[in-house]
């Protein structure tokens, strides 16, 4: 409970207010802008528009190099950006043929298909070395993991499991952990099992040699909670199943490594759940369900319809799963976070194999196949869900458009005897946003530290409206809202003038949006960054797919830099950061009174509606914080209103930021009047000086 210094002053004004409250079609939150992104360089491999010209990037800060992913080509290519110049937006760079390392060239004369494709590289921090995940052409056999210098010359490669999808190196320099995808084939008649190939790295540059040992989900000893989804579309639904179904099942896409380089976290995207790899043991000790968002609750809205006439973020009965991509690890303040891109995925392997199914399409004729379950739906009470209309809801403008689950472990699942598949709840793929998680909390109720909730749709609507869930190569209006929005997919932190940031990565509305979370309880959102041609559809950076952050000290220009790897585009994209004067943010909490008013915002403006019965002189009360203070005074004003007319105005002066504080106002009211509060630098009678809203 906030403790409240002192009140303010009560100043009462009788002013002509106009154009207070931003025109935004949706409310969305304040960005403090306290940083801006120029796009000062580009590379563009020319692979054309969706053929994964470039996908993962990573720099080495001793060459000024970035290393890129040509899917399109299976090549590494490196792009030198010493050259670079602060200041100069979109600088153009070029790369030499002989800086094209083409991976299937490099396949044993014996094993023609042994190097099938690569899908991602990493920079040692200290050798002479880089290393690329390279799955097998039979993406079902073992992959490798291919080894050259920095300047592209061919090395030898390893072995490991089926499937590599993605590649790091430990702090410490001592190992390359690779994620083992483990994807089964089309028809589904082979399974691999979903691993971590683990590769000591011993000797020197020149006499280096490499042991690989891979750790696996079979071993019974590891704890496996009861929040992770199981979703074997070959075994189908499975009451309690084993490690072996298990391994299986679980396919690792993501790995980040702590400081001390002693433990790994892994994410296994489409079991909705985050295994952690003990590096001193080279074993899996924990798999935990990273649980539901419940699209009921304060702040959980979305839009879930393409061919609902426009942008319409609602409350309904789905549960998000976060099912993210990209992460990143950081320890603040002696505890470490993890913090996540939540995507969703669903599988599709053929002849029928799938995990998805649009509400519209369930058959509701047995009245027994959707019983929402309020065991799943955490703080929504039994009798809320019954309230809901589940037919009404397959509606096209509601949520009959949306992809929902078909199979969560017992939450929805087939008969095996009827084939009929029951819905306990409704899963959609992906939560909208991004995540920090308490690493120390995991597999608990307070693992989930904070989550952007609405926020992306909110921001895109307030931004770029006109390409609300658009497409990645098309300019397009709300065509996503029925699949998973804006899709997140990777988060990169960076260090900005002592301040931390969390940037990430929208894949299909092709933007960044920014959060300062040096504070990873309590995020603020900076700033929203488009990357696509608004006027030619198919031009711009599209589809980022990696993103990498590049610190000052290693930087060509001596200023922080953010790469994106764009795959739809074939682009490399290198935005320079810099930082603005901050401008000043403030919060304001409207006091309770239930038996007076009731609370909600009107375009991020807090309004208290008056409750039936009410009427006479009341008192309205709020409290307001600084988030960044302002130089000298405030104003805290009240507006009264009745059926869109104002009838009064109360104004509060105060010097909000120096501590918290609290504000009030009286006003004649009658049930239905509205008084909306908000915070702004100062009001005056001059027409020609409107007030700087600071909320």
């Amino acid at each position: 409970m906030r403790a409240w210094s002192k009140w303010a002053g009560i100043l009462s004004l009788s002013l002509a207010l106009t154009s207070l409250a931003p025109a935004v079609g949706a409310a969305a939150p304040a960005g403090t802008a306290e940083l801006t992104l120029t796009k000062i360089g580009g590379y563009d491999t020319e692979a054309g528009l969706d053929n994964a010209g470039a996908e993962i990037v990573t720099y080495d800060p001793e060459s000024q190099s970035v290393y890129l992913i040509n899917g399109a080509t299976r090549a590494i290519e490196i792009v030198d950006i010493s050259g670079l110049q602060s200041g100069i937006p979109d600088q153009v760079l070029n790369v030499e043929d002989e800086q094209k390392i083409s991976i299937v060239a490099y396949s044993p004369e014996d094993q023609p298909n042994l190097f099938g494709d690569v899908t991602s590289v990493v920079v040692h921090p200290t050798l002479d070395l880089i290393a690329a995940a390279v799955p097998n052409s039979t993406k079902t056999d073992n992959g490798s993991v291919v080894f050259f210098t920095k300047s592209g010359e061919y090395l030898g490669h390893q072995t490991v499991g089926a499937l590599p999808d993605m590649i790091t190196v430990t702090p410490d320099g001592t190992k390359f952990l690779v994620a083992n995808e483990g994807e089964p084939n089309d028809d589904y008649t082979i399974d691999p099992h979903g691993s971590v190939s683990i590769i000591e790295i011993k000797g020197t540059d020149g006499a280096l040699t490499f042991d690989v040992s891979t750790a696996v989900f079979t071993d019974e000893s590891i704890v496996i909670d009861g929040n992770v989804r199981y979703a074997s579309l070959l075994t189908g639904y499975v009451e309690n199943p084993t490690h072996e179904q298990y391994a299986a099942d679980f396919e690792p896409e993501y790995i980040v490594v702590t400081e001390d380089s002693k433990k790994a976290y892994v994410v296994l995207q489409e079991s909705n759940a985050i295994a952690v790899l003990d590096l001193e043991k080279n074993a899996f000790t924990h798999v935990h369900g990273l649980g539901y968002k419940n699209y009921l609750q304060e702040g959980n809205t979305f839009d879930p319809s393409n061919r609902d006439g426009g942008i319409h973020l609602n409350h309904y009965p789905v549960l998000g799963t976060y099912m993210p991509d990209g992460m990143s690890l950081k320890t603040i303040n002696g505890k470490t976070y993890l913090f996540t891109a939540n995507e969703g995925d669903s599988r599709d392997y053929g002849k029928g194999k799938i995990d998805e199914i649009r509400f519209g399409d369930v058959d509701l004729t047995d009245g027994n196949v959707v019983k929402l379950d309020a065991a799943y739906y955490e703080g929504t009470t039994q009798a809320e869900l019954d309230a809901w209309d589940v037919a009404a809801l397959q509606a096209e403008d509601k949520l009959g458009r949306l992809y929902v689950m078909n199979t969560v472990s017992g939450a929805v699942y087939t008969d095996p005897a009827t084939g009929v598949t029951y819905y306990n709840g409704l899963f959609m793929y992906g939560a909208r946003s991004f995540s920090i998680w308490d690493v120390d909390k995991l597999g608990t109720k307070d693992q989930l530290v904070f989550d952007s909730k609405d926020d992306f749709e909110r921001i895109i609507a307030q931004e770029l409206p006109e390409l609300f869930n658009t497409n990645h190569k098309e300019n397009s209006f709300d065509n996503r809202s029925d699949d998973k929005g804006p899709e997140p997919e990777y988060v990169a932190l960076g260090e900005v003038d002592g301040e931390l940031y969390a940037f990430i990565g929208l894949e299909r509305q092709s933007a960044i949006v920014v959060y300062n979370v040096t504070n990873p309880e309590s995020p603020a959102y900076v700033t929203f960054v488009n990357m696509r041609d608004v006027e030619r559809e198919g031009e711009g950076d599209l589809g980022p797919e990696g993103m990498h952050f590049i610190p000052a000290a290693d930087s060509p220009t001596g200023k922080p830099l953010l790469l994106t790897g764009n795959e739809v585009s074939g682009t490399l994209a290198i935005f320079e950061i810099a930082v603005t004067d901050k401008l000043p943010h403030f919060e304001v909490d409207a006091v309770e009174n239930e038996e007076t008013y009731t609370i909600s915002e009107n375009n991020g403006i807090v309004a208290l509606t008056v409750n039936s019965g009410v009427s006479g002189w009341t008192t309205f009360a709020a409290n307001v914080t600084a988030v960044l203070g302002h130089d000298g005074m405030e104003t805290v004003v009240f507006k009264h209103s009745h059926n869109g007319e104002q009838l009064g105005i109360s104004a509060i002066r105060g010097d909000f930021d120096s501590a918290p504080l609290a504000a009030s106002a009286q006003f004649n009211v009658r049930a239905g009047d509205v008084v909306e509060v908000y915070i702004v630098d100062a009001l005056t009678t001059d027409p020609e000086q409107q007030p700087i809203v600071l909320q």
